[in-house]
């Protein structure tokens, strides 16, 4: 076998391509060849085709960019601090250099039994969270959530080393 699928998420990603893709041309074929002789209509629905696509892949582009950039200027800094504070006020173990992931230490936390249990709950929802918008949810939320929890576990350690 030529391409190997690893799960039934990427079996479904690429079926989803190919199926939209050759829809796509059916329709813009089919409506093509009420004006055109049939070469034509094949000319015209592989450029039409093709040019649905650039611009499907141009807009999410800009509307990925758009929304990283609001992240970047406006929610950034505020969700960062939020995100300190509560790991401050849960009493969540101290990240150490051992943690290069956010995922790693949130697992490590909410299997943590010296974690109160509202630190394990918090845990093991923003790990579920996260990793449901990695799946699931626009790249951009996932991203940007990503880096926040990053940023504040960097910023939650310095603070508990300052405190030790």
């Amino acid at each position: 076998m030529a391409t190997r699928f690893q799960s039934s998420e990427s079996r479904s990603f690429w079926a989803g391509i190919i199926l939209w893709s050759i829809l796509d041309f059916a329709i813009v074929l089919a409506i093509a060849s009420l004006w055109n002789d049939w070469p034509g209509a094949l000319v015209v629905a592989a450029a039409v085709t093709v040019a649905i696509w650039l611009a499907q892949m141009v807009l999410a582009l800009y509307g990925f960019a758009r929304y990283m950039a609001y992240f970047w200027f406006f929610e950034r800094e505020s969700r960062t601090k939020a995100t300190v504070d509560q790991l401050a006020q849960l009493k969540m173990p101290a990240p150490n250099a051992l943690y290069n992931d956010v995922d790693e230490y949130l697992l490590s936390a909410a299997n943590d039994p010296s974690t109160s249990n509202d630190g394990r709950l918090f845990a093991g929802a923003t790990l579920g969270i996260l990793e449901s918008t990695r799946k699931f949810g626009p790249r951009g939320v996932a991203i940007s959530t990503s880096m926040v929890l990053e940023e504040s576990l960097r910023r939650y350690s310095r603070m508990r080393m300052v405190q030790e």
